[in-house]
């Protein structure tokens, strides 16, 4: 339907839209769900209990108590948006690789528009506020939320790109990511400012239905057809989905492949893991006193984190692949010291400027997924993107919900000793990555070099094994004749000796 140049364009608005919508949903919900714990917690919802809930900072036990009910009831949330969504992506890998990208796209956005309407009705019955705020996060993982719908659009990329170009266009991707968050996590805190929840949630509403009619009018699938037999077998829920999505980790691979591809899995998912946690963390880290910040300026915040990094990955990105020439390792290199150096600085910080300031240390972090993704894309082959992608997505929603259990329960713990524990744990966690990538460049080099040895050994007696295989050939069929032509060589009569015996395979 459209050119290579207008398709990915595509691709990137409809990201970019759900990411906006899937932000500014994330940057209100959460907020909004410590509010109404701090609500339950209160057992009455009054004027009296909601000037407390706005003002905890004035009472200190009371503050460290509703932080912890908080810390449970966040882990509840991302337990029932994460985990349907792991199980679904791991059916939706080898199905999309078969029937195509498209409906992989269209379900997880029908799924949030139901869960946008669940939360917007939390909000006109306060005393259901909690089980409907959860059943929201529930409808988004049961639909598969962003899981299913990064797989199924970086599928589409990797079908899309050949590998010299992959980087760019997977840092592209990610800068319509970190830039819809950006917007997304904007307008949530200006919303809440100026009007108020409703506003918000319908808004969302509309990011999501443009994003739906942009993938339904515009996206075009129909590399992968199947035939009227198939169709009648094709079923999304068949164990062969998942049997077919674990193969891709479980064959072997020459060159050591097989473990890098799994090394740079667990590396994709230790840095989601450090990342969410470092999310959930900051919540409870700037609205707790000393900072006290209102729940607007926690989106402020993170539109200003998901800018930077957009804006760092829109810059850089084809800077260090095409002008600079930089390999993917140190691409991820330089974004794996972005993140933690960010993450050393905001543990230590007790100002608000602070944690301004350690935004722009972590401006390279974006960086990290776009460099791991170009590596993963290179150990596979075509047929195997939506698997190797919906083993990634699974991972990293997995990796979410273990990121808020441990960072929570460490922030949670260790809040009256340091504040920023969790984050210096995240920040150690980086270094065992790092030594990855050392091993990966070194194997990397092992096999250059070995491929080089084997080129030249094969290239020394090629003449001596075609020459053998002629001789081979002509001995197996001394009793037929094949015509011949003037203008064929002796090895080019073979060609009629290979033919007949591929038709009766054909037949």
């Amino acid at each position: 339907m459209f050119s290579l140049k207008n398709s990915i364009i595509v691709i990137d608005a409809v990201l970019f839209l759900y990411k906006t919508g899937e932000s500014m949903m994330d940057a209100t919900v959460r907020p909004y769900l410590i509010r109404a714990v701090c609500h339950k917690f209160l057992k009455d919802i009054n004027n009296k209990n909601e000037t407390i809930c706005s003002s905890l900072d004035e009472y200190p036990e009371l503050e460290d108590d509703i932080q912890k009910q908080s810390g449970y009831y966040l882990m509840y949330y991302r337990i029932l948006l994460n985990v349907p969504a792991i199980v679904l992506s791991m059916f939706c890998g080898s199905y999309s690789d078969k029937y195509g990208r498209k409906p992989t796209i269209l379900f997880p956005c029908f799924g949030s528009m139901l869960a946008v309407i669940l939360y917007g009705t939390s909000n006109l019955v306060p005393a259901y506020r909690i089980p409907l705020i959860l059943g929201g996060a529930a409808m988004q993982g049961i639909c598969g939320k962003s899981s299913m719908i990064t797989m199924a659009i970086n599928s589409l990329v990797f079908d899309l790109s050949d590998e010299k170009n992959r980087t760019r266009h997977f840092g592209l991707l990610l800068a319509m990511n970190f830039l819809g968050g950006s917007l997304g996590a904007l307008f949530s805190g200006l919303f809440q400012d100026v009007f108020d929840l409703n506003t918000v949630f319908a808004s969302i509403m509309v990011s999501y239905l443009i994003a739906l009619t942009l993938t339904l009018t515009l996206l075009n699938d129909n590399d992968k057809k199947t035939d009227k037999a198939d169709e009648k077998s094709c079923s999304l829920f068949q164990i062969q989905h998942i049997k077919e999505t674990i193969a891709v980790i479980s064959k072997p691979r020459p060159g050591n492949n097989r473990t890098v591809l799994i090394t740079l899995i667990i590396m994709s998912i230790v840095s989601q893991m450090c990342k969410v946690g470092e999310t959930d963390v900051k919540i409870m880290f700037v609205t707790r006193s000393p900072l006290s910040w209102s729940e607007s300026w926690f989106g402020y915040l993170l539109s200003s984190e998901y800018a930077l990094m957009g804006v760092g990955l829109l810059l850089f990105i084809p800077l260090f692949t095409n002008k600079l020439g930089l390999s993917d390792r140190i691409i991820l290199t330089i974004g794996l010291l972005s993140n933690a150096s960010k993450l050393i600085f905001l543990s230590f910080s007790t100002k608000s400027w602070m944690i301004l300031a350690s935004v722009g240390i972590g401006s390279f972090i974006g960086m990290i997924g776009a460099s791991l993704r170009s590596l993963l894309s290179k150990t596979v082959s075509e047929d195997e993107a939506g698997k190797m992608f919906a083993i990634l997505s699974s991972g990293e929603t997995i990796a979410k919900f273990l990121g808020t259990i441990a960072f929570v329960n460490i922030y949670s713990e260790t809040v009256h000793i340091f504040r920023g524990m969790a984050f210096l744990i995240e920040a150690f966690s980086f270094f065992p990555i790092l030594v990855a990538v050392v091993l990966i460049v070194f194997n990397r080099r092992q096999n250059l070099q070995q491929s080089a040895t084997d080129h030249a050994t094969v290239n020394g007696s090629d003449t001596i094994k075609a020459e053998d295989q002629g001789h081979q050939i002509h001995a197996q069929v001394p009793s037929k004749t094949y015509p011949s032509s003037p203008q064929l060589s002796a090895h080019d009569n073979s060609v009629y000796i290979i033919i007949p015996e591929l038709s009766k395979m054909c037949k």
